[in-house]
């Protein structure tokens, strides 16, 4: 079994067994760069490592730099399967991608937070004082960037006019920001926020929660024969079921698991 992580183009250092057939392709799982590259490996790599066992044929790991970099990589069909937010999968299903499950249940939604120390106890247009610096991950990231967003412009609260935005590339990274005093609130979404170290995680509250939308899909690429895609899906659904496939799933933030999902749950996601 051949499981390889791949990040912005440049390859580290692989696992590999010798049990596939060389003449079997290899299944890329493009990931969307949510996080850290080095932590989007320790989270998707022993589930690319099942999927290759189940599927028998190697699962590559791969993720990009940047949102617009992994959606680019959509459009031109690289991944086999890929993990995204639910907007981004409207522009992956124009280019052939369909949804085989989806994150079980918490529901979807952006959080804005703040240090625990913060004066800042609620998001009220009048109550916010001037001069506020908001950081986001990327202008693509769906929850904590777009939902955060539309959010705070029903409170009344004009984001790029009342706040000096800044955008920090990951989810990681826009946290870390916050906990460093470089923003005084940031947008992201609850998994990221588990995923930080403890020390980081008690010195950051939650102030605000948008309303929910489907969960974070996994799709594959429309010409994946059917077995294979049905396998796809019975492996992440599978997972909460074993101790292993629990494990992985703590690993990847993610302890409530998979349940089957279709494109019909995603077509008014943004309406």
């Amino acid at each position: 079994m051949a499981v390889f992580l791949m990040l912005a183009g440049a390859c580290l250092p692989s696992f590999v067994a010798h049990a596939q057939p060389p003449d079997l392709p290899p299944y890329r799982f493009g990931v969307l760069p949510l996080q850290s590259p080095n932590k989007l490996a320790s989270m998707f790599l022993p589930l690319a490592k099942v999927l290759g066992d189940r599927l028998h044929r190697p699962v590559q790991f791969v993720t990009a730099p940047s949102f617009s970099v992994f959606m680019q990589r959509v459009a031109q069909r690289e991944y086999d399967i890929v993990y995204l937010n639910p907007m981004l999968f409207a522009e992956a299903q124009k280019s052939g991608y369909h949804v085989v499950a989806k994150i079980a249940g918490e529901p979807f939604t952006g959080i804005l937070v703040v240090r625990r120390d913060s004066s800042i106890t609620e998001l009220a247009a009048h109550r916010l004082p001037p001069g506020l610096r908001l950081g986001f991950p990327d202008p693509g990231a769906f929850a904590a960037t777009v939902m955060t967003r539309r959010y705070l412009e029903t409170l009344g609260i004009m984001v790029d006019k009342d706040f000096k935005v800044k955008y920090f590339g990951s989810q990681d990274s826009v946290l870390m920001a916050l906990y460093s005093g470089l923003v005084d609130i940031a947008g992201t979404w609850k998994p990221s926020l588990r995923s930080m170290p403890k020390d980081v995680q008690q010195a950051l509250r939650i102030v605000a929660e948008t309303p929910p939308q489907p969960q974070m899909p996994i799709a594959v690429r429309g010409d994946m024969p059917a077995h294979d895609a049905k396998t796809v899906a019975e492996v992440l659904v599978d997972l909460s079921s074993t101790p292993d496939g629990r494990r992985i799933l703590r690993g990847m933030e993610l302890p409530q698991g998979f349940v089957l999902a279709d494109d019909s749950e995603y077509a008014k996601v943004g309406k």
